[in-house]
């Protein structure tokens, strides 16, 4: 059974889960009182940002989990950086000890950490990072994030180009953890210039197909993000987005093979494959099935160029503060991108040198007609890799 994960702003003032009314059912939490007040149904997903090896600050920040039969998960750490260049130095043996420390005091718990594109978003790279074979590590988070002011049409094919690069760097697919864009506008800059735009309902389907195919039956998947983090429109916000994720998140599946179905349509698969399609559902989403190819339903659309959804684009701003909320400090999302920096950034052998863009898109409109301009710049890199995401302080 596939879960479901949103970050962010999770728990209200009068402490309750929110992203339940959407149908997610595993919670980002960052205390034992969250974590205990979870509904009936609901796991947590721990986040603990430590990524310097089984030190006292990490068996101290754990010890208070341990053993609570509501945890499921314990993220280790958000777009650790392999290689000390954008933010603090993780190395591999490091998350490896961490993630066996994890699975012999507290077993059947799950480690995670989300993924730092080494390359672009048209090229991206793990190579030479982390895989389960030298971390341990249970699960990966992979965020390509297609929805831009500055392409005019939508990319999906960076989803498949994120899988493949994993894949490529030895994270199977049963290690993959969807990360699904459900944010826009605010101060995220992309790395092509533009700013990333809030999908539409049409396009958000069309990506969850799109994730379907690649990555059938997760043990999780992830919508970044529920909450506001700066300046951002977020899923919190969109009654339109919430309605197309409470019929993604309460459709049924299984982890091989078996029948999957939605709650206005049924959708059948079987272990060997069989292409699958959405029957009913809202606006044509289609859900996942035990085989390695998956279908759209009517209504499912690919975008078409308009990529509207966005309330500004003010991207230009790199140097705003990060908007805090009221917890968290983490959550993947740089995919060579998120925030604006001023600074040329020379690449060091460890990462491919690319040019300087020629095309930058007006941060006034959520729809831009300027297209990709070919290789990826790497001026953004340092601030996109100072961590997208800031609730957990």
């Amino acid at each position: 059974m596939t879960l479901h994960y949103t970050a962010g702003n999770n728990i209200n003032a009068q402490g309750t889960y929110t992203p339940a009314a959407a149908g997610f059912n595993l919670a980002d939490v960052s205390s034992v009182d969250e974590l205990n007040a979870l509904p009936a149904g609901v796991k947590g997903m721990v986040y603990l940002d430590q990524g310097d090896g089984v030190t006292q600050s990490f068996i101290d920040a754990l010890k208070p989990y341990i053993g609570n039969s509501k945890v499921y998960a314990f993220y280790l750490k958000d777009e650790p950086d392999p290689t000390g260049q954008y933010n603090t130095l993780v190395t591999a043996a490091n998350l490896k000890a961490e993630s066996d420390y994890i699975h012999a005091n507290f077993p059947g718990a799950k480690t995670f950490i989300t993924m730092m594109n080494m390359g672009s978003s048209e090229n991206p790279t793990f190579a030479n990072t982390y895989n389960p074979a030298n971390t341990h590590i249970d699960l990966f988070g992979i965020d390509p994030y297609p929805v831009r002011s500055d392409m005019s049409t939508v990319d999906y094919t960076m989803i498949d180009k994120a899988v493949a690069a994993a894949e490529a760097a030895g994270i199977s697919v049963d290690h993959i953890v969807p990360v699904f864009q459900t944010f826009g506008g605010g101060n995220w800059a992309d790395d092509s210039g533009g700013h990333y735009v809030m999908p539409t309902a049409a396009q958000e389907q069309t990506m969850l197909a799109h994730w379907a195919a690649v990555v059938p039956n997760p043990a999780f998947d992830y919508a970044y993000a529920w909450g506001s983090q700066n300046g951002d429109t977020a899923l919190e916000s969109s009654s339109a987005l919430q309605s197309v994720f409470l019929q993604h998140n309460t459709a049924t599946s299984t982890t091989v093979g078996g029948t999957t179905g939605s709650t206005t349509g049924t959708t059948t698969g079987s272990s060997s494959g069989t292409t699958t399609t959405g029957t009913g559902s809202t606006g044509g989403t289609t859900t996942a099935s035990g085989g390695t190819t998956t279908g759209t339903s009517s209504g499912t659309t690919s975008g078409s160029g308009t990529t509207t959804g966005s309330t500004s684009g003010s991207s230009s701003s790199g140097s705003t503060s990060t908007t805090t909320t009221d917890h968290h400090h983490h959550h993947h999302g740089l995919d060579f991108s998120q925030l604006t920096s001023s600074s040329t950034v020379t690449a060091s052998a460890t990462v491919a040198t690319t040019t300087t863009p020629t095309a930058t898109a007006t941060p006034s409109v959520a729809t831009d007609t300027t297209t990709d301009v070919g290789p990826h710049h790497l001026t953004d890199l340092i601030g996109h890799h100072t961590d997208h995401h800031a609730w957990h302080l």
